[in-house]
């Protein structure tokens, strides 16, 4: 007679068609991440790896300080728990730190268990027998979001299954992350202020007395640009009003030449920020007239914003037509526009 199956043991599925499960949710987050399919449907994929009763892929919102669900199933309850409150869960400090970035239910200490408001309030009530919660990380390290899978059922966390979802991780950040398709700054990429180097920040939309700060989420931020009363900031935001985003600009910006590539995500501008090669030789100082030609100001306007003398500015503007090989200012002044060039501020 056989044997019957322990109660926490469940039917192995062959690894072949684990593998077979996680390509297909692989391909469902490829074309999540490229607009040609929803979240919902990499839940679905997933639910061919884990047979789940309730899944929830959620955002990290770095402005609002709390998760953000992308596509779920868990009940109301539930999905509030995990947007508002799951980041002070100390049980989601575990998961976070963890060497692996992929907990099962079983694994997480009984300690843990019973000080976490999560297992305790929220899961135990929907009769969560296992489950996964996995961390998701960017390629440049940001914490982007999370996916929690929970089941009613026997234990899901066989070993195809848990290779599966390690390896599944980083598609599955890519679904998460803001910043995809931004060209995020990858690590070792150079220092603040040095040719190449670049940042990525998140600009809320101002209201009247507003003050809020740009929101570094990769790179280390430039000089300024995160600073209370930054002028860079406030030219973000006028570039972000007169222009159809997404849009990029040149602006010359203390002895350095940024390029801001400025794009509409939700409530608020992703600005993509890099130091680049100064165009045509010019100077720092040359590209800072040259701005000003683009606003139709006269040598005396401009000698009066850059408090120099007018002569000098004439003589500024000279060097510029011999650089850019321009008969006029006039047609500097084009192609400064052509560059998307912005006054300092």
């Amino acid at each position: 007679m056989e044997a019957e199956p322990t109660p926490t043991t469940a039917a192995q599925p062959p690894a072949t068609d684990v593998l077979s499960a996680a390509l297909d949710v692989r391909e469902a987050a490829r074309r999540a991440v490229w607009g040609k399919g929803g979240a919902e449907a990499v839940l679905t994929a997933l639910s061919a790896v884990i047979d789940h009763d309730h899944a929830s892929l959620s955002r990290w919102d770095p402005l609002l300080r709390r998760h953000v669900t992308l596509a779920g199933s868990y009940p109301a309850g539930t999905t509030r728990y995990i947007e508002a409150r799951l980041h002070d869960d100390p049980a989601f400090a575990l998961v976070r730190h963890a060497p692996s970035t992929t907990s099962w239910w079983h694994d997480v200490p009984a300690p843990v268990r019973g000080a976490s408001t999560g297992f305790q309030e929220v899961l135990q009530p929907l009769g969560v027998k296992d489950g996964v919660a996995q961390c998701l990380f960017s390629t440049d390290g940001r914490y982007v979001g999370i996916l929690n899978l929970s089941t009613t059922r026997a234990r899901c966390d066989q070993p195809a299954v848990r290779a599966v979802m390690t390896l599944l991780g980083e598609c599955l950040a890519a679904v998460a992350d803001p910043l995809t398709g931004h060209h995020s700054p990858a690590p070792g990429s150079p220092a603040p202020g040095s040719p190449g180097h670049a940042c990525v920040v998140l600009l809320p939309d101002a209201e009247e007395g507003d003050h809020a700060l740009a929101v570094t989420v990769s790179g280390e931020p430039l000089p300024d640009l995160t600073e209370t009363g930054s002028p860079l900031v406030a030219l973000l935001r006028r570039t972000a009003t007169r222009r159809t985003l997404p849009t990029t600009v040149l602006v010359p910006y203390q002895q350095r030449m940024l390029e801001l590539h400025l794009t509409r995500q939700q409530d608020r501008t992703v600005v993509v920020c890099r130091t680049v090669p100064r165009p045509a030789a010019l100077s720092p100082r040359e590209l800072q007239v040259l701005a000003e030609l683009t606003q139709g100001h006269t040598n005396r306007e401009i000698a009066d914003r850059l408090y120099v003398s007018p002569r000098t500015i004439a003589t500024h503007i000279e060097h510029i037509l011999t650089k850019l090989d321009a008969p006029n200012r006039v047609a500097a002044a084009a192609r400064a526009v052509a560059w998307g060039l912005e006054a300092a501020p």
